[in-house]
């Protein structure tokens, strides 16, 4: 038998058409998941992905079947639904233009409805900056270990927010030998973010 904590809620996952009908779930205000596919109900051991609690769920084989049929490439018949997500998505009310779930008090493995918040992208950006561990971290040690120095990273700047740019991403990126995520990570700011262009 699964005991509820205090003030602890249920409600049946519901997932969209992408997953198959078969995945059954509860889901509660705390975070915690019950898997329902078996004759007993069995509390859910909780898995990472870099540092968010996942829960991996089968694909519908419609959805697999389609996927393969256009991409010709074969499909992998599972997915991962983040907790912290599955918690917002049915515990609160999601505000118009809002599509990401923070952490209120940061700590990724607190998925309880109360330190969860639906966000814009830029709120998600300022409170990840505002992360006590993000300003803490010694920019020095940042840069000893980069592919990148100061000067290199305001060349890139200049030609990642230059509106007239012609050269694709992925030159760049070959060119200054970084990953196209790195450019858009320094083009956000969440990358060298202190480097500012003169």
């Amino acid at each position: 038998m699964i005991r509820n904590f205090w003030n602890e809620t249920w409600k049946p996952l519901e997932f969209d058409d992408k997953v198959c009908k078969t995945e059954k779930f509860k889901i509660s205000n705390y975070g915690r998941i019950i898997d329902c596919r078996g004759e007993e109900e069995v509390l859910v051991k909780p898995k990472y992905v870099n540092g968010y609690e996942k829960l991996t769920v089968r694909l519908s084989p419609d959805y697999v079947k389609e996927k393969q049929e256009a991409t010709k490439k074969k499909i992998n018949k599972f997915t991962t639904r983040y907790v912290h997500k599955l918690v917002a998505e049915h515990f609160l009310e999601k505000e118009e233009g809002k599509q990401y779930v923070i952490h209120v008090n940061y700590e990724k493995k607190e998925n309880k409805v109360e330190n969860l918040k639906w966000a814009t992208k830029r709120e998600k950006e300022l409170h990840q900056f505002s992360n006590p561990e993000f300003k803490n971290i010694d920019r020095g040690d940042r840069i000893k270990y980069s592919k990148l120095t100061e000067g290199r990273v305001k060349i890139l700047k200049k030609k990642l927010l230059d509106p007239n740019r012609r050269t694709r991403l992925k030159i760049l990126a070959k060119q200054f030998g970084v990953s196209e995520m790195q450019l858009h990570r320094i083009k956000t700011g969440e990358n060298w973010g202190h480097v500012t262009i003169d």
